[in-house]
């Protein structure tokens, strides 16, 4: 299918979804919004991909929602408007429900809406120089539909203070209160990917889908069955018989 606002490479196993609006720093438009969420669904069920990177290209990451579809949705009646902020919600629960691990690729400046896909990744890398704001306030609206994300991201505490500031700030307070898991220096952001795109690719992906599920949900009293149908099923046996054997399991693959 043909992407306008987005762009998609398939390497093996391997999934890049880039955001492709740069002469706007690749802010949201009503159609990257159905475009991301249409993809994230598809690739959430496609047997042939493992692992996902959601980047950006050009100069920054996403500056977060384009402010000329924003000011068009404020003049729509309520229900209408409604039904634009519903439209960003699933998109980002697209990609939090994803059931392949998704690895979120940051650089350049990571603002609002763009913030809030920090939150989704499971593994979220920033180049050294990225920029972070929750900067809606500035502009009169506040940054609701991404606020579950962030709360259970970063927790209330830093989504408030954050939030309600604006303020902008470096790789290293992201690191420190959990918004990103890694650092990389300047020309080594796409080495330091790879790495973990090859990690996740060490892993069984029945397993990983399981693991993402659980997380979702962490049942205390359907965790013990969950390990037993793991243990019991084709991949943990294979699993557990290449540990014993000394050799890589059936579904190791790696990505140059």
């Amino acid at each position: 299918m043909a992407y306008k606002t987005i762009k998609i490479r398939q390497n093996k196993s391997l999934a890049r979804v880039a955001f492709n609006r740069p002469h706007v720093r690749n802010a949201l438009s009503e159609e990257m919004i159905a475009e991301v969420t249409r993809i994230f669904q598809d690739l959430s069920t496609d047997e042939s991909t493992r692992v996902i990177v959601l980047e950006g290209n050009g100069k920054a990451f996403s500056a977060g929602a384009d402010l000329e579809y924003m000011k068009r949705s404020g003049v729509l009646d309520l229900d209408k408007n409604t039904k634009q902020g519903k439209k960003l919600a699933a998109m980002y629960q697209s990609i939090e429900s994803c059931s392949k691990p998704v690895i979120v690729k940051a650089h350049g400046y990571a603002i609002g809406g763009g913030f809030g896909f920090l939150t989704l990744g499971d593994i979220a890398i920033a180049e050294e120089n990225t920029k972070f704001s929750l900067s809606e306030v500035k502009l009169g609206i506040n940054p609701a539909v991404i606020g579950p994300f962030c709360v259970k991201k970063i927790g209330l505490s830093q989504f408030k203070a954050l939030g309600i500031s604006g303020e902008m700030i470096g790789t290293e307070r992201a690191l420190r209160i959990g918004l990103i898991h890694e650092i990389a220096s300047r020309g080594d952001l796409e080495v330091s990917v790879m790495k973990k795109v090859n990690q996740l690719l060490s892993a069984g992906p029945k397993a990983i889908k399981a693991f993402k599920a659980f997380c979702q949900n962490m049942d205390e009293e359907k965790s013990a069955a969950l390990i037993a149908k793991l243990r019991a099923g084709s991949e943990g046996q294979e699993g557990l018989a290449a540990f014993l054997e000394k050799r890589k399991p059936n579904w190791v693959e790696t990505i140059d």
